[in-house]
């Protein structure tokens, strides 16, 4: 094989696995809008019922740029394997999350947040802590 034959089938292999990730990541957003018809911004919000009624919608509006138009994140679903976001990615919308709500900026220690519940839980805290005073 020349150099140049190399090249081509690297380039050829790098083309047909980027499409197959492409194509499953479509398959599993598919999937999800179609599992998740049903499910609704107040569906959401009910399961939150007990936290501050501010925190869950402005926790949707911040997740919406990972879900899509018409899709309603659940609270179950995962950051890093469901999302397929990195620590910089959760803790910018953490950031998102407390300016929606027009709290400080969360400090640089954040705990760590394995879901869209725990997100909600940790902002409606914040946004508690100043009445406990």
């Amino acid at each position: 094989m020349t150099g140049w034959q190399k090249v081509a089938a690297l380039t050829a292999l790098y083309v047909v696995g980027m499409l197959w990730v492409n194509w499953t990541m479509v398959r599993r957003v598919r999937g999800a809008v179609a599992e998740r018809a049903a499910w609704t911004a107040a569906d959401f919000d009910a399961v939150f019922a007990d936290a501050d009624p501010r925190v869950a919608p402005a926790v949707r509006a911040a997740l919406a740029q990972w879900y899509g138009e018409g899709v309603v994140p659940h609270p179950e679903d995962t950051f890093k394997r469901f999302l397929k976001m990195d620590r910089s990615e959760i803790d910018d919308l953490v950031a998102d999350g407390a300016a929606r709500l027009e709290l400080p900026p969360p400090g640089p220690a954040l705990p760590d947040l394995p879901d869209v519940a725990a997100l909600v839980r940790y902002l409606d805290d914040v946004a508690d802590r100043p009445t406990r005073q």
